[in-house]
Parts: C-alpha cells; sequence; structure tokens
C-alpha cells in the first residue's frame, strides 16, 4: 500500500475515535436505545421500545408501543413527544386514552397530565353507552369536554343504523351530554330536528319517547315526549300528544333533587278536548281538561320529614281517558300534606288533607295533629304503654257521590292508651294481656243524635293475645329431584280476645270521618273495602265505628321447611283464621268468614301464592285468588291466575313467554270471565333482538263492558341501550 493511502486511513481512525470520544462525553447528558425502555418518576410512568432526549431540557421522544400511565389515565399512541418538567405529552399514530368508563381514539392528541387537559381535531370515543365521532375535542376539566361537530350512537358498528349529529356540544362524564342544534338520522335520512338534547349517562332516562297509532278513544294519534337534564338535580319532559278525534295536548314534568335534602316532581297537563263526553255520553264534562300534581318529600332534620302530594284534575274522567297507567293505581286521587316528626318511641304528624276535586267523596282534615306512642316499657317494671292521641278539624265533602254517609263536620279530639304486660309462661307460650281507655269528644253531632253539641264518648277494652310454636325434624329425609336436605315441620297456633263493652254513643249519634267503607258488588251486595280489620286497638283505627265487641280470633300457621345452600327454605307456608263472635244471638252468625293465605315454593323455578275467603254460615266461596309461576331460566314462563269474587267476577287468566331463538320471543296474554264467558282480554306479541333495536310486533284486543272494544295492531321500535326510548307504532 503507499504511504498516501495509510495516511488517509489513519486520519480516518483518528476521526472515527475522535468522535467517539465527544459521544462518550456527551452521554451524560444524552442517549438512545433500542431496549424496551421506561421513565420512571412520581409523575406519569413512560414505557417505549425506544427513548430519546435530553434531560437538561427535560424533553423525550418515545417511539413504539408506547404506553403512559398516571393514576387512571393510560395513554398509548405509536410516537409521543415528553415534556416531564411540565407533564405535557404530544402523541401520534394509533392515539388511545383511556379513563374510567371512557375512551378516546384519535391520529393525533395533545393531553397534559397535570392539568388533565386533551385537545385533538378528530376523534373516536365511546362514553358509556354512547360511541362518538368528534371534531375539535377538548377537555377543559376533570370529567368536562366540549366539541364541534359529532356524531352520536348507541352502536358499535362503523355503519350504524342511527345517530345523532350536533354542530356542537358539552360531556360531563358520569352525568350527562348535551348536543346543540341535533337532528336525528335513520341511516341517512333525516328524522327530526332538536334545538337541545341533553343525555343522561346514568342510565336513568329515555331522551325521547314516540308513540304512533289508533284506538276508538282517540282516533288516530301521536304521542312524543322529549327530556332534558337541566343541570345535576333537575330534570324535564315535555310532552306534544296530537290525539285526531280529540285534539292536541301537552304538558311538562319536572323532577327536582336538592342533594340528599328534598326531591319531588311536578306534573301538568292541558288538553281542548273536541269530544269529551264519547265515552259516556250521559257525563257533562267541558272541553277544557287538566291534570296537576305536585310531589314532595323534604328532611329538614334527620328525624323530621316534610311530605307533600297535591292533585287537581279538571273532572272526574280526565285520568281514565288519558292516563290509564295511573288511573289504574289511584282512581280518585287526593291531597295531602304532612309534617312528620320521628322519635326513638314515638311519631308527631302534623297533617292537611283538603279537597281539591269536589267531585270525589273526601274526608277533609283542616288540619290533625296526632301523636304516637310506641309499646315503650315503664321504668322496670313488666308494663309496657302505647297510646295515641289526636285532635283535628273534619268535614265530609260527598262530592258527586251523594254517599249518605259522607255527611257533617266537627272538631274532634280522641285519646287513647292502653297498658300491655308481655310474658313467656313455661318458656314456651307467649301471652300478651292488655287494657286500654279511649275518650273522645266532638264539637258536633248529626241532627238526629240525642245530643248535637259538645258530644263526648269513653270506650273501654281488654284483650289477650296468645301463641306458641312446635317444631318437628326429619334430619334423615333427602331427595336429589326435590332438593330436599332434611324437613322441619313447625305449627304456630295463635290466638287473639278482644272484649269492648258497650260504649256509651252509638255509631249513629256520631259523624263518621273514620269508618269501615263498603263497595256494592254487581250482584248488589255489600262487601267491605278492608277484608278483614285488626282486632286490637291501635291498629284499628276507625275511631267512630267502634261498637260493642266480644270476638276470638283464632288460626294456626303451618310451615314445611327444609336447607338449600345452609338456608331454611320454606317449602310451604299455610296460615288460617276466623273470628268467633259467642255475644251473638241465635240468630246472628258467630263465626265470620274463614280466611287462608298459601305460599308454595317446592323449587325455585316455582311459586303459587293464594289467598281465599270462606263463608261458614252460607258454606260458600266468597273470594279465591291464586297465581301459579313456573319459569326456565331464559328460555320460558308460564303463568296462570285466578280472582274470584262471589256475585261480581270470576276471572281466569294466562300468559306464556318462550324464547324461539336467540332473536326471537314470542309471548302471550288472554283473561276471560268464566261467569258469563267474556273474553276480557287477549294480547299476542313477537319481539325480534338485532344488534341495536327491540322490534315487537302484536295484537290486543280489550272487551269494555261499559265502551266500544278496542282491537290494536302494534309495532315498538325500543331502542336496546335505553329501553325506555321507543318509538310504539299502534
Amino acid at each position: 500500500r503507499s504511504p498516501a493511502f495509510m495516511r488517509r486511513v489513519g486520519r480516518f481512525l483518528w476521526s472515527v475515535t475522535a468522535l467517539l470520544s465527544l459521544a462518550a462525553g456527551a452521554g451524560a447528558d444524552e442517549a438512545a436505545t433500542n431496549a424496551n425502555v421506561a421513565i420512571e418518576g412520581p409523575s406519569p410512568t413512560v414505557q417505549a421500545e425506544k427513548m430519546s432526549g435530553s434531560s437538561s431540557s427535560k424533553m423525550y421522544t418515545a417511539e413504539g408501543n408506547v404506553v403512559i400511565r398516571d393514576k387512571d389515565v393510560t395513554l398509548r399512541a405509536d410516537r409521543v413527544r415528553v415534556n416531564k418538567e411540565t407533564q405535557e405529552f404530544w402523541a401520534e399514530g394509533n392515539v388511545r386514552i383511556n379513563q374510567a368508563a371512557q375512551e378516546w381514539v384519535a391520529p393525533s392528541a395533545y393531553y397534559n397530565f397535570g392539568t388533565h387537559t386533551l385537545k385533538t381535531d378528530d376523534a373516536r370515543g365511546f362514553v358509556d353507552p354512547l360511541y362518538l365521532h368528534i371534531q375539535n375535542l377538548e377537555q377543559v376539566g376533570t370529567n368536562h369536554y366540549v366539541f364541534g361537530r359529532a356524531s352520536v350512537t348507541t352502536c358499535d358498528q362503523e355503519h350504524s343504523d342511527y345517530r345523532l349529529e350536533a354542530t356542537h356540544g358539552e360531556i360531563w362524564t358520569g352525568d350527562r351530554m348535551v348536543l346543540n342544534n341535533a337532528k336525528l338520522l335513520l341511516g341517512n335520512t333525516p328524522m327530526f330536528w332538536f334545538p337541545v338534547v341533553v343525555w343522561s349517562l346514568k342510565g336513568d332516562m329515555p331522551p325521547v319517547v314516540v308513540a304512533i297509532g289508533e284506538n276508538t278513544r282517540w282516533g288516530y294519534f301521536l304521542l312524543s315526549s322529549f327530556t332534558w337534564k337541566l343541570n345535576r338535580d333537575v330534570q324535564m319532559t315535555v310532552h306534544a300528544d296530537e290525539r285526531l278525534d280529540r285534539g292536541f295536548g301537552t304538558g311538562a314534568d319536572v323532577q327536582y333533587r336538592f342533594g340528599s335534602a328534598a326531591e319531588g316532581l311536578l306534573t301538568g297537563y292541558y288538553l281542548n278536548d273536541a269530544d269529551p263526553n264519547r265515552a259516556n255520553p250521559a257525563l257533562d264534562i267541558d272541553h277544557r281538561r287538566y291534570r296537576g300534581e305536585w310531589q314532595h318529600k323534604q328532611y329538614l332534620t334527620n328525624d323530621v320529614t316534610i311530605t307533600v302530594d297535591l292533585n287537581k284534575l279538571s273532572d272526574p274522567e280526565v285520568m281514565n281517558d288519558y292516563f290509564r297507567r295511573e288511573f289504574g293505581h289511584d282512581r280518585e286521587p287526593d291531597s295531602v300534606a304532612d309534617l312528620t316528626k320521628r322519635g326513638p318511641d314515638y311519631t308527631l304528624s302534623f297533617l292537611v288533607r283538603p279537597q281539591f276535586n269536589d267531585f270525589f267523596a273526601e274526608v277533609e282534615r283542616l288540619p290533625e295533629a296526632k301523636l304516637a306512642v310506641d309499646r315503650t316499657r315503664l321504668g322496670n317494671t313488666p308494663l309496657f304503654y302505647e297510646g295515641e292521641t289526636s285532635v283535628g278539624q273534619y268535614h265530609n265533602e260527598p262530592g258527586g257521590t251523594n254517599a249518605p254517609d259522607f255527611v257533617g263536620n266537627a272538631t274532634r279530639a280522641d285519646s287513647f292508651h292502653q297498658i300491655v304486660v308481655p310474658e313467656m309462661l313455661g318458656g314456651w307460650l307467649s301471652v300478651i294481656p292488655r287494657a286500654g281507655v279511649r275518650g273522645s269528644y266532638y264539637s258536633r253531632a248529626p241532627d238526629s243524635a240525642p245530643e248535637t253539641q259538645d258530644v263526648t264518648r269513653v270506650v273501654y277494652d281488654l284483650g289477650t293475645e296468645a301463641s306458641f310454636k312446635i317444631s318437628r325434624e326429619w334430619d334423615d329425609v333427602h331427595s336429589d329431584w326435590l332438593h330436599i336436605d332434611g324437613l322441619r315441620h313447625i305449627l304456630q297456633p295463635f290466638a287473639d280476645y278482644q272484649w269492648i263493652p258497650r260504649p256509651d254513643r252509638a255509631t249513629n249519634e256520631l259523624f263518621q270521618f273514620d269508618s269501615v267503607r263498603d263497595v256494592t258488588l254487581l250482584g248488589g251486595d255489600q262487601l267491605s273495602l278492608t277484608r278483614y280489620s285488626p282486632l286490637e286497638f291501635p291498629a284499628y283505627n276507625t275511631i267512630d265505628s267502634i261498637t260493642a265487641e266480644e270476638t276470638v280470633r283464632f288460626g294456626l300457621r303451618q310451615t314445611l321447611q327444609t336447607r338449600r345452600d345452609g338456608q331454611a327454605w320454606n317449602l310451604i307456608d299455610v296460615t288460617g283464621w276466623t273470628d268467633w263472635q259467642p255475644g251473638k244471638s241465635r240468630t246472628q252468625t258467630d263465626f265470620s268468614d274463614f280466611f287462608g293465605t298459601m305460599e308454595l315454593r317446592p323449587w325455585a323455578w316455582m311459586s303459587v301464592n293464594s289467598f281465599a275467603r270462606y263463608d261458614l254460615h252460607g258454606d260458600v266461596l266468597r273470594e279465591l285468588n291464586t297465581e301459579m309461576r313456573v319459569v326456565d331460566a331464559d328460555h320460558w314462563s308460564v303463568g296462570l291466575g285466578t280472582r274470584y269474587l262471589k256475585d261480581d267476577s270470576n276471572l281466569f287468566s294466562f300468559d306464556l313467554a318462550y324464547r324461539l331463538s336467540r332473536h326471537w320471543t314470542a309471548h302471550a296474554y288472554e283473561r276471560i270471565d268464566a261467569r258469563d264467558g267474556t273474553w276480557e282480554e287477549q294480547e299476542y306479541t313477537l319481539r325480534q333482538e338485532t344488534h341495536d333495536w327491540y322490534l315487537t310486533y302484536g295484537f290486543r284486543y280489550l272487551t269494555q263492558r261499559t265502551e266500544k272494544d278496542e282491537m290494536t295492531v302494534f309495532v315498538s321500535v325500543t331502542l336496546k341501550a335505553y329501553p325506555g326510548a321507543a318509538l310504539t307504532v299502534n
């Protein structure tokens, strides 16, 4: 080799050596590696396949499967620039940010772990249960986001069946999402426009409910409701309903909550009814129909509560015509406001019950104050005291019923005091004797009474309860088929004796404010609204109807138990009782009806419940209610029921639900009155489950004795993520 070549090689080696020396000298400030490395510390930790950067500038670049973690936030990306001092991160390539029940995916994003600030021009996200595609997303607080254009759906497929598109909005994770200038699209077809949509993220409200159909009461109709969560504590639902034969109706429901101290509901609805007397032409109902209700409960302190329920109706039929679900629960809603203080052994209440609807019979209490003392031991003695004292201004309002027992008004003061002595005799017999006295004052009495002003009455009572239990066990009884692991039979005979000498005032000498009311059956018989009343005071609270009484209520409860999963399981529980009144004359019935209940649970998948009332004197069954249910997990379910009331009705019901396949379920319900063969109700439905929707197809026929029969064919479309949000076509 020539000397010149060797000199060139020497210069090259010297240059390489110099460069390596410089790199080694700078090694304290700069590093690079292809190994899987991490930056650890109290701030967010960074893991990546490759890391480079300067410790002096606190700037690093992480590349390759970058994972950054800090508490409940995880950021993943292909490449991230990191400022460890300011905790700022600029991520690029397959960026994915997870926090609690939310996830954001974007091509690139900026995130500050110190201020919890997120910024990205384009992102797809999941905020349970919503899938979002958002532009200009910015996190301005721990759980608060603002964004520009957005597409929102509950469908996790790339091309969703439906979506909401908005020009801008906000999200408070775990609480609500607000969309402004939003439109609903089915496929790519716009269906509805909303100026604002407030969507709860708590799963506690359907945002939109629409029902379309036709029936004999309204003609063709479209019912719609839209729900907005105005803030964390106030939610409003607006109703807009068009009924072709009746007119347009609108209203609103406002639910509110003030922390844990108070909650309530305000409801209002108005309809200018074009045919208010369609159901009954004999009625004279004004076309201006409405309802209003205010429900409120407030805890002033831990032991002081205010409860309010006020109802105002335009007429007695408005609930039946337009709100049948509520009408089925309460046909004559009343109004009440109550202030209650609960102590360790007493309850003090102040109640007002006005008559807001003058077409219903009502006992007004304007007001009534009551002090109830629970059963309390008197010092170290074996004696216990219990009592109840009330005073109020009462006014019987018959309304439009002309009921003969809803007459009169007076001030009444009533005070009851009783001594009870519980004893356990022989360690097995429970005996609880009692003695009480009641004094009542009425400022007025009926005109037919001997005295009509400042009437007093005194009532004495004596009684005792007695009961005991005996049982027998068979530990060697086993059955895999019946799931029996031993048996125990429990017998509990019980008796309750009550004696009330004749009060110094008869019931017809007093206004009947608190009395036993009767209802007239279709056959003309009178039936008490209470199947059976308690014997002892103060549980027996029909103060004004107290008469002389000598009654022994006796019965027997039997329970057959086994062991399942280490716990006692009641296979069958049967209770029967009747009242014997020894003071009755020979021409009167000395035994009341016999009452009985039964609960049967031989297996977890089968249950039978029954109640019966038998007339011992007439040897006839007066009432029988039975319900049986057999289920096979989520595959099928069968129910049978009876509702028998002598001289009134004899109903049989049957329902069947059967899962035909993974996506199809059939259901049938039928009810027939065997007394006259009337098929009162039939309903058959077929439900289809798709990826995002429940589609229900059905047929319903109602036979109505006082109105025209109703036949309905309906299709209901329900969003799976929000089962309450539905489009129903009837």
